[in-house]
């Protein structure tokens, strides 16, 4: 019924080579099968089955991948999320359940967060069942490629429009259920690469996970990217999504 599906390809397969490792240090009792996105399979993967594609862009690969799994549901990584703790498996099969008994398309499986401002106004998204809160239809981030429960279905309709990843983000259906927890995420991880680029503190993340700090030939951004990153986290505390 339900699959863990790491969204990749072959032009990428130097930030697999450091976050599936991860997947199987922290996950190694995943109660589903794990599929990995690629082009070809020219070695073997440290963890889970690979499921290929021709070379394409992202959404045209992504489709093909997924509409070679027979499962209702998946559960979505993208490539570059470096799991950092052990997988928290019964409170995943719990939200698990809940996606499928309260037949929602889109679960969240990282809170939303409120900023200041929304706090100050009394914001609070209508919650559909103990723990879980609907994502208002008008939200920036409706679609967010965090990591997320989706109906194979319904993930696969969204994927035909021609937008980009991030565009894609910002699609909203009118007749979707998408959803988010409010807390106790089950899988803690973090980005490691924006824009083709490791992020300045990819190296300390991999080293805090318990693996080699070295990137290979594939860019970074300076430290200098330290400071937008904090500015643009400091804007969200205070202001949320209200300057999108």
């Amino acid at each position: 019924m339900v699959a863990v599906f790491v969204c990749g390809s072959d032009s990428r397969i130097d930030i697999l080579e450091r976050t599936l490792p991860a997947v199987q240090k922290f996950w190694p009792a995943c109660r589903y099968p794990i599929h990995v996105g690629l082009n070809t399979c020219n070695r073997p993967l440290p963890v889970g089955r690979p499921v290929i594609a021709p070379p394409s862009d992202w959404r045209r690969e992504f489709e093909q991948q997924l509409t070679q799994l027979e499962h209702d549901h998946v559960i979505v990584l993208l490539d570059d999320f470096l799991i950092q703790a052990p997988v928290d498996q019964d409170r995943l099969a719990a939200l698990v359940e809940d996606a499928v008994r309260l037949n929602l398309d889109y679960l969240r499986l990282i809170p939303m967060g409120r900023s200041l401002l929304a706090r100050a106004v009394g914001r609070q998204p209508k919650e559909i069942a103990p723990g879980i809160e609907r994502i208002r239809e008008r939200h920036p981030f409706y679609s967010a490629l965090q990591i997320a429960i989706w109906r194979k279905r319904h993930l696969l309709s969204m994927l035909e429009q021609p937008l980009s990843i991030w565009e894609f983000e910002h699609q909203s259906h009118d007749e979707a259920s998408h959803c988010a927890i409010k807390a106790d995420p089950p899988i803690a991880y973090r980005h490691l690469v924006e824009k083709g680029r490791w992020l300045p503190y990819a190296r300390s993340l991999l080293r805090q996970a318990g693996f080699a700090p070295e990137l290979g030939n594939r860019p970074a951004w300076p430290a200098t990217r330290y400071g937008q990153l904090f500015v643009d986290q400091l804007r969200w505390v205070v202001l949320g999504y209200a300057t999108c």
